[in-house]
């Protein structure tokens, strides 16, 4: 298990065996294509979803997610320098729209915290940037490992999901008391008992979607982005917590991991549902009634287990 984290490990530092990558000062963002030659490409991410410009296509199904509810597993999760990473086990994987299988690999934050009002998701819609924002890293499953889909023109999708204050998240407890295990870079832990699709937002079937890159070093296109419509809402307490536990290299807290906003050029952003300006953004009970379906199915899975 320690080989997996180190071997995910390097996937996301990618510029240690090079001069190691910054979001500010060295070798911070603005100079990223002068080692790595990908991150001043045309088909950069993250990107600012314009609501107005998105395309909707009635015809993109939903996501299918496998084995993201399984219970009582063991999920080892490192503080790498940059972000919280958590390794995700293959058993877990994304099927897209067109059928297309992706394998999970890795999960990591985003976030913001330098100031008060600094939020730190990496994508923005109609130029806001939300509180957090969570990256589920997949390989597609047409090859045999990471290291085999890299570089390929079709190899990797991430499905990207906010983060918003409004109220405790329960199902972020165990996650949160478990930063303070890895304060430094290099330490890990273990998280247990948690179940990854609870840590989703209640609606996975609404999303954008865009052919872009991995928005760190060394910033691949080849990267299929899935992004949901709907957050998962953490209290204010949950999400200063997230923001001021962890140190980077510099032995500094770490703040403002994220990558600025990239042109779209000539992409297209599409979804798989209507914008409408004028309509009333889901608010607290839209919350309260996905936090009643998520008791009910627990308590549905208890009466099962105990007929056996």
């Amino acid at each position: 298990m320690r080989a997996l984290v180190t071997v995910v490990s390097l996937f996301f530092l990618g510029a240690q065996a090079q001069h190691e990558w910054t979001y500010s000062g060295g070798l911070e963002e603005e100079q990223w294509p002068l080692e790595y030659p990908s991150c001043g490409g045309q088909k950069q991410s993250p990107i600012d979803l314009q609501r107005r410009k998105v395309q909707f296509n009635p015809y993109l199904k939903p996501l299918n997610l496998t084995g993201y509810g399984e219970e009582d597993m063991e999920f080892p999760m490192i503080n790498n320098g940059h972000t919280v990473q958590i390794t995700l086990p293959p058993t877990m994987s994304m099927t897209d729209s067109d059928g297309t299988r992706y394998i999970a690999l890795q999960m990591h934050y985003h976030w913001g915290g330098g100031s008060s009002e600094v939020s730190g998701s990496e994508h923005t819609i109609d130029g806001i940037r939300r509180v957090i924002e969570i990256h589920f890293v997949h390989y597609n499953a047409k090859y045999a490992n990471y290291d085999e889909a890299k570089d390929k023109s079709d190899g990797l999708a991430v499905l990207a999901a906010f983060i918003q204050d409004y109220a405790e998240n329960t199902y972020y407890s165990s996650f949160i008391s478990e930063l303070a295990n890895i304060q430094y870079p290099g330490q890990t832990t273990t998280l247990n008992g948690i179940d990854i699709q609870d840590m989703l937002p209640g609606d996975l079937y609404h999303y954008y979607t865009y052919s872009g890159s991995l928005t760190t070093p060394p910033c691949t296109e080849n990267v299929k982005w899935f992004v949901l419509e709907d957050s998962i809402k953490l209290s204010r307490t949950q999400v200063l917590k997230i923001e001021n536990s962890v140190k980077n290299h510099n032995n500094e807290t770490l703040h403002n991991g994220y990558r600025k906003t990239q042109p779209l050029h000539q992409r297209v952003v599409e979804a798989n549902f209507l914008y409408f300006p004028n309509k009333r953004q889901p608010g607290p009970h839209s919350f309260e009634r996905y936090l009643l379906k998520k008791k009910k199915k627990k308590k549905k899975k208890k009466k099962v287990g105990a007929r056996g």
